[in-house]
């Protein structure tokens, strides 16, 4: 665990001393601050963000591959990745402080989005249970993406590949569901079931219910797995 947390506190640190933390930070906040100023002072506004937690998603998404492009491949293209890995730090350690370190950025973030409900708060009268649910998905969803983004990174020493490889799987997650619109059947609920924006409907409604819980808990899973995978098979090469 120790090993792991020092890994987590280089790569965090390594985001700060160079502008990507700070780009990404006023990318991050300056669209979604956007789209909070639009859709509360639009007529009949309510104070509720069901839709801005659609929105902090999507931005999400489009971020993710950015923080995670660098993990791994960068470390494959300089040679360093070898160093590290003769260090007494296992390949599952590597992975998992890469991956925290990946994480504890984007919770800063989301902190600084918590000035969205408290506006709420101050000139109107939201309801915190459903602002706690909708937070929880958009942090299971982000923690989704950048797994997916540190395996997209782990199978390539190209930062640019890791990054549009990461895009097209999160893109499959996100569209897949519309399948379940155009078509009928096993296949529709089968899209169903894998589409991130499906599982999110609940969360951003308010509702904390296990199955999609599950399912982001399964996606994080199974990609860390695959990114430590990968991984080890690069050191037997």
């Amino acid at each position: 665990m120790r090993k792991m947390l020092t890994v987590a506190g280089k790569e965090l640190h390594s985001y700060f001393v160079s502008p990507m933390a700070y780009v990404i930070l006023a990318f991050y906040l300056g669209v979604c601050g956007l789209i909070f100023a639009l859709t509360t002072t639009a007529p009949n506004a309510e104070a509720e963000m069901t839709g801005m937690f659609h929105t902090m998603v999507f931005v999400t998404l489009m971020i993710a591959p950015i923080i995670t492009m660098g993990l791994l491949a960068q470390e494959q293209a300089s040679g360093s990745i070898e160093l590290l890995m003769t260090n007494p730090v296992r390949d599952w350690e590597v992975v998992l402080g890469k991956y925290l370190g990946a994480v504890l950025l984007f919770l800063i973030l989301l902190i600084g989005s918590l000035e969205f409900p408290l506006i709420l708060e101050k000139f109107g009268n939201p309801d915190w249970m459903a602002m706690l649910a909708g937070y929880t998905g958009v942090i299971l969803a982000g923690m989704a993406f950048l797994a997916i983004g540190l395996f997209t990174s782990s199978v390539t020493g190209n930062q640019i590949a890791a990054a549009v490889l990461g895009y097209v799987c999160l893109l499959f997650f996100w569209l897949i569901g519309w399948l379940g619109y155009t078509d009928s059947g096993q296949i529709a609920e089968v899209a169903k079931y894998i589409s991130i924006f499906e599982n999110l409907e609940d969360f951003a409604k308010g509702i904390l219910d296990s199955r999609p819980m599950i399912f982001f808990a399964s996606i994080i899973f199974l990609f860390l797995l695959l990114a430590i995978r990968s991984v080890e098979n690069r050191r037997t090469i």
